[in-house]
């Protein structure tokens, strides 16, 4: 039966005498945590999580060690398997060089960059080793997942969600947005005249118009260049069926509602 363990080495860069520091420590679990929510979702096609992970082994004898345990949330749905080899396949192909196929599977390229990125500066060494596979990563690796989520189109095109988390500090204002389908949220600048509307937008559904930028291999846009801004009221503010009923009393033109049907399907 195969193991649900993943040990994941670290070793910090020669200036702190490659012990790793606290706050690089905490980072990289992070990152390698959103690395497999990411495969999870390539394994069930769904943001819901079944698995969490507990820390079941912790050294520090240089280099540092942590070794995590995948656990089912629900036994009668097992996905930890599948998603333990999603993780190692993948990276497997990274560092071979390897095509990866599937744009679901960008995200979770996107992670593993992130995961590398701290490799010959904050960290001299970095490696995760899985059941039967042991993987080093390296500038290379980095370097090839860096490739992958690089290229980049775009176009013009809408999208309606909730506009949340404004930004003005920088030289562009964002926001993002977060839509009921798609993309779990779309980085949005936006010009300084949209600045007042997006502020009082802030928590309500609103839609997009303007530039749309999608990495290659993704599947969504991760960014918009905000051309047009509307704000939806929210649905108790909306009206309802009695308050629109009879609102144009010249709808019929005189005639009765009967004879109007009849005379809109006579046309028909």
């Amino acid at each position: 039966m195969q193991s649900y363990k993943i040990t994941i080495v670290l070793d910090g860069n020669m200036n702190d005498n490659k012990h790793i520091r606290l706050g690089d420590f905490i980072t990289q679990l992070q990152r390698f945590s959103e690395i497999a929510g990411h495969a999870e979702e390539v394994v069930s096609g769904k943001s819901n999580r079944t698995i969490y992970y507990r820390i079941t082994d912790l050294k520090h004898s240089s280099p540092a060690q942590v070794t995590i345990e995948a656990c089912a949330k629900n036994p009668e749905y097992d996905i930890r398997e599948a998603t333990i080899n999603e993780i190692s396949n993948t990276m497997t192909k990274l560092k071979k060089g390897e095509t990866i196929k599937g744009s679901e599977r960008f995200c979770l390229v996107d992670s593993m960059k992130s995961f590398s990125d701290p490799i010959g500066n904050r960290l001299s060494h970095l490696t995760v080793v899985f059941d039967r596979d042991k993987i080093d990563l390296d500038k290379e690796f980095n370097a090839r997942a860096s490739l992958y989520v690089a290229p980049e189109e775009s176009c013009e095109s809408t999208a309606r969600g909730m506009l949340d988390a404004i930004n003005i500090h920088g030289r562009d204002g964002k926001f993002w947005l977060y839509p009921a389908i798609g993309p779990q949220k779309i980085e949005c600048i936006f010009p300084d005249h949209l600045f007042e509307q997006a502020k009082m937008s802030l928590g309500k559904r609103v839609e997009i118009k303007g530039l749309f930028k999608f990495k290659v291999n993704a599947q969504y846009a991760h960014m918009a260049e905000i051309e047009e801004l509307i704000t939806f009221s929210p649905d108790d503010e909306l009206p309802t069926f009695d308050d629109i009923f009879g609102i144009d009393r010249e709808l019929t033109k005189g005639l009765s509602c009967e004879d109007y049907i009849e005379t809109i399907r006579g046309k028909n």
